[in-house]
C-alpha cells in the first residue's frame, strides 16, 4: 500500500489489485462478498447491510472475538465501476469521516484503487485507521486471489435482476432466517441477517 502524506488527519493511499475494476468495485458494493474481507485481520463481520444508492445507508458489525464494533454511513456518490463516496462513523468515536474511492482500470486485468478518508478528529484515530485499512485490504487481495483461482470472477459480475432493489434482498433474507428459527427452535440462530 502506497501511503501518501497529506496531513495528520487525512488518510490517503493507493493499492493495486490483480482483478478487473468491475470485480473490485463489486467487492465493495455486494454484501455477500464484502462480508468476506471487510475489517482488519482478526475481525469478522457478523452483520453487513448495504443499500447501494445515493442517499442509501450501509452498516456493518466487526467482531474480534471479544468486542463488537459497529460502523455505518451513507452513500453520497456512486459511479459504477469507477467511484464510490460514502460517509463513515464508528460507535466509539461518534464523528463522521468521508471516504472517496476511485477505481482505475489499468488495462491488464488489474485495478488501481485510490483511497482517501477525511477528516479524522485526531492523529491517533487516523493512524489506527491506516493500520485497519491496510489489514483489511490484505484480506481483500487474498479473497480476490481465491476467487480468481476458483474461476468465480464471472459469477461475481453476473447480476441477478432486482425487482425492488437491495431492500427486497434484505427482506427475503430476514424471512428465511425467521422461517429457520421457527422450524428449528432448539437450534441457536442469531437474529441478524446472514448472507450465504
Amino acid at each position: 500500500m502506497n501511503v501518501m502524506n497529506t496531513s495528520d488527519r487525512v488518510l490517503a493511499f493507493e493499492r493495486i489489485f490483480d482483478a478487473p475494476r468491475e470485480i473490485v468495485f463489486a467487492m465493495w458494493t455486494n454484501p455477500k462478498h464484502m462480508i468476506r474481507w471487510y475489517g482488519p485481520r482478526g475481525h469478522s463481520l457478523t452483520s453487513c447491510e448495504l443499500d447501494v444508492r445515493v442517499g442509501g445507508g450501509w452498516r456493518a458489525c466487526m467482531f474480534n472475538g471479544d468486542v463488537e464494533t459497529w460502523v455505518w454511513g451513507t452513500y453520497h456518490a456512486i459511479e459504477e465501476p469507477s467511484k464510490l463516496i460514502f460517509s463513515s462513523s464508528m460507535h466509539w468515536h461518534r464523528y463522521e469521516t468521508l471516504v472517496t474511492i476511485h477505481f482505475d482500470d489499468l488495462g491488464d486485468g488489474r485495478t488501481r484503487m485510490r483511497f482517501r478518508q477525511e477528516e479524522f478528529w485526531n492523529e491517533p484515530d487516523c493512524h489506527d485507521h491506516r493500520w485497519g485499512w491496510a489489514s483489511a485490504l490484505d484480506k481483500l487481495s487474498e479473497q480476490l486471489l481465491l476467487m480468481q483461482t476458483a474461476g468465480l470472477f464471472n459469477d461475481l459480475l453476473w447480476k441477478e435482476p432486482r425487482r425492488n432493489g437491495v431492500a427486497e434482498d434484505f427482506a427475503e433474507a430476514a424471512r428465511r432466517a425467521k422461517a429457520e428459527r421457527e422450524t428449528m427452535p432448539d437450534k441457536v440462530i442469531p437474529p441478524s441477517v446472514e448472507y450465504r
